[in-house]
């Protein structure tokens, strides 16, 4: 078993312990809206959005809940992510050839 389906499983198990959704297009919906506080929370940091009160936790806090979101929607879905970027990252070296 490889890290990220272990991952996978765990997030699976403690949001299904939690009772969070496991409707694919509820947590979709949930992932692209972190998604946008990644971006809003760069930008704030990066002095690139002034005056933005909303934004409280940091890039990197955001990007854990990108992860964890991506990782419930594998889980809800059956897809192994392993497998997946395996394809990704195949299709992208032959796109640079």
């Amino acid at each position: 078993m490889s890290d990220i389906h272990d991952l996978t499983v765990h997030i699976g198990s403690f949001t299904k312990e939690l009772a969070h959704s496991e409707d694919p297009t509820i947590i979709l919906l949930f992932l692209m809206e972190e998604l946008g506080e990644v971006a809003r929370a760069y930008l704030k940091e990066g002095g690139h959005k002034e005056g933005n009160d909303r934004v409280t936790e940091t890039f990197r806090e955001e990007l854990g809940d990108v992860f964890l979101l991506l990782l419930r929607l594998a889980a809800v879905t059956g897809t192994d992510l392993e497998e997946e970027l395996g394809k990704t990252e195949k299709k992208l070296q032959m796109a640079s050839k």
